[in-house]
């Protein structure tokens, strides 16, 4: 704290150099294949095509001519508008790697086209649709934000300025329409569509998680369509306020083997384009009668226009441009970067993407790629940046085509253990008893539409360890075979128009450290990207996993299927597979990055040395100060994420090593050297988390290194029944750290004023950082602390507007109603009683304690535990907070696996019935500590993801007859300096693992990877 850095010269430059040059480099080597999301018509012969990379391409010939204007940025683009012949708009943006943060950005012509400018500081999230009442006057749609969390905005001076709009349900809108009466008509991923007119809000459909929408169109006399998954088509006559579904009266197969993607309205003329591309869709009668056309091209088209009745337009992958001149009922290809995929990728989410793979052979190698991810989060918040979004932004970064979402498979969190019979009963529910034939069938028509020469896909463990995975693979394996087969879903051809199609080879992702047949090495150096493998593939992990982690040395693949003789098969991914670049499945050879071998192999073994330093380093406070100016000297000109990805790791290490200072200390380097990268932005939302949060004030304020660890508490066994108190020297007041019983601790008010003084400066750099909900509630208390009251109410009250549903309106409105000590939080509250006597630590449960307390009932989402309930209770006096849980046998848990032996700090619970507790003692929701307890009464423990912490506990454990009981008591202060007093309230967080079984959670909204927003209230008495 304090340390003050020597910059390097020209470091900000090069910085800047190195952060906007990759990007345009990208953009330019994938500009030919990049999907296109949007095609605009001003005339039958002037138009253009927006789509991934920052691509434009535009004509004024009616399409018999395409160029690439040069639109300045690199990011998806995502709709195209034009209020006149002149005054046209563009919008898009991305996730920022490493933060995740969604930035907007809005382009501008008023030249029709012929040149466009970014317009500058609009602060918006990414944007999805756009539309124009005047050259004035216009609505956009974006994602939900922190900031903004509605995602309608509205511009009344010609997109230079936009205002978010009040909603009063907001969901992740995706499309929208104007209305004659200057509203917009709105429809979203979640399946929602709504009216937005005049101030007033109301819903015509409701979400619907497993059957996304994708585009609403509405006719200037009121005829109105709205497309998505699975054959979804509706059509309406009074502008969306009435539905009729049209798709059982879809031509053959259409109404559930076609996603539909784009939509356009001319009067009762309906026309229809989707995944796969093969077909277009048209109606002449408003949706009543169909009939299709065919393409000649298979990959999804996305979006489709007509300037007259005659001519039109279709856009989609591989930057496919199709026009029709007979009104759709033919149409011909005007310009396309590629007709099939190379390579095809099935998994069940972004985890399991092998990234460094495809950094070898899509981003270097060329190959056209299309990636399907078969299933989505069984819990996700649609008010929280999108789980499919995230995937394909980090698709994007390695140079992926396509990617796309079987969204009718919910996937359980890996954290229950379920076997695959419960996981296929989970499926079917979404899928009316057809889990696995609905899921070959999809792979099967991707296959055919894609056309691969090889599959990657997941691993069968023969062991049983990974019913998901092993699901996966047998069901790619399947399909595979049934895409050959021309006797295999005849429908594809007679109604989609795709012939069979043989892949070469498959190809399974090994679990780290088995080998395979094919090994890549992450670290090896591609000349044409510049840098290694893992180097390429860092930013795409960092949109795919929750937590920054070293890259894998490096990852293997077993060959599953080959249809080639045995001497091509394992050699390599395409060994006997010549694919030409440049031709129908491979991009052009790209230019090496560097020409100098020998220099990307000294830089290589600069990083390697770098990072081989940090992997080693154990930072103390004496020499620390000094060994981190050197650290920030030696990584600042270091090219690419490497600098910043090597002060990130070191100081995770030191965090999770017990020296959270310390690891303050190095994010404030990467922040000061590397203030442009997205990784200072994550750096920042720690670094004010940290400092902000009282649990870690109250270990670390006063003290210069982390204290040792205590002795292990949790192993004392009692031979008899013992009062809890028992357990500890009554001569307490003698040893270090342990106040006497009831004595209040005065916290140092360093850290508050610290995070204060961090949030004021970083608030003009890092504005989305600040208004990330987690570090608002840190920085709101925080200035709370300090007497700047007003500003941290602010920065409550915008959470406030995030809607009813919300689970952070909920905290906020929380705060407001515990800060004025009147009314009821809109929060689950647990009363916490104070004792006078102590229980008896046996496991019983049988103490006058638990039977004065009411206790807190522990229930699925699904409500489907009914046989396995779970409750349970707590209590506190002077000196301790007391628990206890009573849990029925879960049917598909195992307590036969009773660990023998002493029991240890930080056991492995995963395998094992346990239960979590999150005590937060500051509710802000973001840092807090957590306590696991399992059946056999080992326990686990951590705050602020730093488990070295080791509070002082004593758990004795129970089971008999089918249930599982555990008692126990924690020193209070080991959870906070100063005691919890009646009055006082707590944040506390409360789920069951069973595993093999499900979960069971006090939390709301519930789901196994805890949702720190949802914590409830514990009211001490």
């Amino acid at each position: 704290m304090g340390i003050c850095y020597r910059r390097a010269p020209g470091l900000f430059a090069s910085i800047v150099a190195i952060f906007t040059a990759a990007p345009l480099l990208a953009a330019a080597n994938y500009a030919g294949d990049a999907t296109l999301h949007d095609v605009h018509f001003q005339t039958p012969h002037v138009g253009m095509a927006v789509g991934d990379h920052g691509v434009i391409w535009s004509t004024r010939d009616a399409g018999a001519n395409w160029a690439q204007i040069p639109s300045g940025v690199s990011v998806e683009l995502r709709a195209i508008t034009f209020a006149d012949e002149d005054r046209g708009w563009i919008v898009g943006g991305q996730i920022s790697p490493y933060s995740r943060i969604s930035r907007g950005v809005v382009l501008r012509t008023i030249d029709g086209g012929r040149n466009w400018r970014e317009i500058p500081n609009l602060g918006v999230p990414r944007l999805h649709d756009i539309a124009f009442v005047d050259a004035n006057h216009g609505y956009a749609i974006a994602d939900p934000s922190p900031t903004y969390p509605t995602g309608l905005f509205e511009t009344r001076d010609g997109g230079r300025s936009w205002r978010s709009k009040l909603v009063e349900k907001p969901h992740p809108w995706r499309s929208l329409a104007l209305l004659p009466s200057g509203g917009v008509l709105l429809t979203a991923a979640d399946g929602a569509t709504a009216w937005f007119d005049e101030g007033v809000y109301r819903e015509s459909i409701p979400a619907d998680s497993n059957r996304r929408t994708y585009q609403v169109a509405l006719d200037p006399l009121g005829a109105t369509a709205l497309v998505g998954d699975a054959g979804l088509v509706m059509s309406s006559s009074d502008r969306g306020i009435s539905w009729n579904l049209r798709t059982s009266q879809l031509p053959g197969a259409m109404g559930r083997q076609f996603d539909a993607r784009g939509v356009t309205v001319r009067g009762q003329h309906i026309t229809v384009v989707g995944s796969p591309g093969s077909v277009v869709l048209s109606s002449r009668d408003g949706g009543e009668h169909w009939e299709t056309a065919a393409t000649g091209f298979r990959p999804t088209l996305t979006a489709v226009t007509f300037a007259d009745d005659r001519h039109g337009w279709a856009v989609g992958s591989f930057g496919t441009i199709l026009a029709t001149n007979d009104g759709g009922a033919s149409w011909y290809a005007q310009r396309r970067g590629g007709e099939q995929a190379a390579l095809f990728a099935a998994y069940r989410s972004g985890q399991k993407l092998p990234c460094e793979a495809f950094s070898q052979l899509s981003a270097a190698g060329g190959y056209l790629t299309a990636v399907e991810i078969i299933g989505r989060p069984e819990q996700n918040s649609p008010l929280e940046l999108q789980y499919a979004d995230c995937v394909r932004a980090a698709c994007l970064q390695l140079g992926i085509c396509d990617i796309d979402q079987a969204s009718s498979f919910p996937l359980p969190s890996d954290k229950l253990g379920l076997d695959g019979r419960e996981i296929v009963k989970r499926w079917n529910q979404a899928n009316d008893g057809e889990a696995l034939k609905r899921a070959e069938e999809r792979l099967v028509r991707k296959l055919r539409t894609w056309r691969p020469q090889v599959v990657l896909t997941e691993y069968a463990d023969p062991r049983g360890l990974d019913a998901t995975g092993y699901l996966i693979n047998q069901i790619v394996l399947s399909a595979v075979e049934k895409a050959a087969d021309s006797n295999a879903y005849p429908e594809h051809l007679e109604s989609l128009r795709l012939a069979p199609w043989q892949t070469k080879k498959v190809f399974a992702s090994l679990p780290k450290g088995v080998d395979g047949a094919i090994t890549i090495t992450t670290s090896q150096i591609a000349p044409q990207l510049a840098m290694s493998f893992n180097e390429h593939a860092a930013a795409a992990r960092s949109l795919l996993e929750e937590e920054a982690t070293p890259p894998p040395a490096s990852i293997s693949f077993e060959l599953n299927r080959n249809a080639l003789p045995n001497e091509f098969g394992d050699r390599d991914f395409f060994s006997g597979i010549p694919l030409d670049s440049g031709g129908v499945s491979r991009r052009a050879e790209r230019p090496l990055a560097s020409s100098n071998l020998d220099e990307l192999r000294r830089l290589a073994q600069r990083r390697h040395n770098v990072q081989r330093i940090v992997s080693t380093a154990r930072l103390r406070p004496n020499g620390g100060a000094a060994w981190l100016a050197q650290l920030g000297d030696l990584t600042s000109d270091l090219p690419g994420d490497t600098g910043p990805q090597t002060l990130y790791q070191l100081a995770m290490h030191q965090h999770e090593s017990g020296h959270g200072p310390l690891a303050a200390e190095v994010l404030t380097t990467l922040i000061d050297r590397f203030p442009e990268h997205p990784l200072a932005e994550k750096g920042v939302a720690w670094l004010l988390t940290f400092y902000g949060s009282r649990e870690v004030a109250d270990r670390f304020s006063g003290e210069e290194t982390a204290p040792d660890a205590a002795p292990l508490a949790a192993e004392f066994r009692p031979t008899a029944v013992t009062p809890a108190a028992a357990f500890l020297p009554t001569e307490t007041t003698s040893r270090p750290g342990l106040p006497a019983a009831g004595q209040a601790v005065s916290i140092e008010r360093n850290f508050s004023r610290t995070a204060a003084k961090l949030a004021q400066e970083y608030n003009v750099k890092f504005p989305y950082v600040i208004a990330q909900p987690e570090v608002a509630f840190t920085v709101s208390r925080a200035l709370s602390q300090e007497g700047t009251g007003r500003t941290s109410e602010n920065l409550l009250h915008r959470l406030v507007g995030r809607g009813e549903n919300d689970p952070w309106s909920a905290c906020a409105q929380s705060e407001f109603v515990l800060g004025r000590n009147a009314g009821i939080p809109p929060k689950t509250i647990a009363m916490c009683l104070r004792v006078i006597s102590p229980p008896q630590l046996d496991g019983r449960l049988d103490d006058e304690t638990w039977r004065h307390c009411k206790p807190f009932e522990l229930v699925s989402p699904n409500r489907g535990d009914g046989q396995w309930p779970a409750a349970a209770f707590f209590a506190y006096d002077q000196e301790y907070l007391y628990f206890a849980i009573r849990a029925k046998h879960a049917p598909g848990s195992n307590y036969t696996n009773k660990p023998s032996g002493p029991r240890e700090r930080d056991a492995d619970l995963s395998k094992r019935d346990h239960v979590e507790i999150y005590f937060d003692i500051d509710r802000d929701y973001a840092s807090f500590h957590k306590m696991s307890v399992d059946w056999c009464g080992w326990t686990h423990e951590s705050s602020f993801g730093d488990p070295t912490w080791n509070p002082k506990w004593y758990v004795q454990a129970d089971d008999a007859a089918g249930v599982w009981t555990v008692e126990g008591a924690i020193l209070l202060t080991d959870l906070a300096k100063t005691p919890p007093t009646s009055g006082d309230t707590w944040a506390l967080g409360l789920q069951r693992i069973a595993t093999g079984s499900g979960f069971q959670s006090w939390t709301i909204p519930a789901q196994a990877e805890v949702l720190p927003a949802g914590f409830g209230l514990l009211r001490f008495q």
